[in-house]
């Protein structure tokens, strides 16, 4: 765990002088912007105005990803033991979300019938843990994907540029640092991205590729995984880092192969016959439909 502690107390030195210059900015009784760097330190009913330059800059640096793996192996550390099969899952598109859910939950808890073995377990014969970029299960979620909660990039983003305030949960707040819809849109996509990426680190420490379960009926190419996650999934398959499995349909099991097409370009993942579906004027995206 010293590599990763260290790869925090960096990533907490740039972003601390990335964030600095703006300590002057006015603030809100009832809001905050990010002028203070601690990272994990933040009262999660308060919103978190950060700038969009300085996230910016934080979900595109590679050590992103170390704090999402970081986060990660504090909940769980048999993610990185030797011989453990990691899962990874990605959705998109409506009624996704709560298959892959389910899917999550079958393989941590091994509630298939003959995988009591093969959870997520320290006395586990064959363990298998699964992730996503919510949190290590479907229960537990990275400080990180919390505090991009709690700066709600879309609320703010539909609220738009000029709007001097913006409605969260109910409540007025000035609207500290505003942004556009598309820059809210990078900074999830970006984020995706680097979740991706952990899947380098999981195939070097358990010494097995790891297994990537995409639920993406109907998504939209023009939407976060087509954009983002996808051309990091290609590169990483392209190197065998990761072996990918795309669901027919919602009801998709784990354990059955004929629910699935193997590898990005199938039938099930094609990115060629996913359909293009501009943002309707007025359309309201949020944390549960961005993808």
């Amino acid at each position: 765990m010293r590599r990763y502690k260290s790869l925090l107390m960096a990533i907490g030195a740039i972003l601390a002088s990335a964030v600095l210059p703006c300590a002057g900015q006015a603030e809100e009784a009832s809001g905050r912007s990010a002028n203070v760097y601690g990272y994990n330190n933040f009262d999660p009913y308060t919103p978190i105005f950060t700038r969009f330059q300085v996230k910016d800059v934080m979900t595109s640096d590679s050590r992103f990803t170390y704090l999402l793996l970081a986060d990660a192996i504090n909940y769980e550390p048999l993610l990185v033991a030797r011989g453990t099969q990691v899962h990874m899952g990605f959705w998109s598109g409506w009624g996704n979300h709560g298959s892959l859910v389910r899917l999550l939950d079958n393989i941590n808890e091994g509630q298939n019938p003959g995988y009591d073995r093969k959870k997520c377990s320290s006395d586990s014969t064959e363990r298998n843990c699964a992730i996503w970029d919510e949190g290590q299960t479907t229960s537990l979620q990275y400080p990180s994907y919390v505090r991009m909660l709690v700066e709600h990039w879309y609320d703010r983003g539909n609220a738009g540029p000029s709007a001097w305030t913006v409605p969260i949960y109910g409540r007025i707040y000035r609207n500290i640092n505003p942004l556009t819809f598309e820059q809210a849109d990078v900074i999830w996509g970006k984020y995706s991205q680097r979740y991706a990426d952990m899947a380098q680190e999981f195939y070097l420490r358990t010494g097995k590729p790891v297994k990537v379960w995409c639920f993406v009926e109907g998504a939209r190419k023009n939407r976060i995984f087509y954009a983002y996650e996808y051309p990091e999934l290609q590169r990483l398959e392209r190197a065998g880092v990761v072996r990918v499995y795309c669901a027919k349909n919602q009801n998709a099991k784990w354990t059955n192969p004929n629910d699935w097409t193997v590898g990005l370009g199938s039938a099930s993942c094609n990115k060629d016959t996913a359909p293009v579906a501009p943002r309707v004027p007025g359309e309201t995206v949020n944390v549960s439909n961005r993808k």
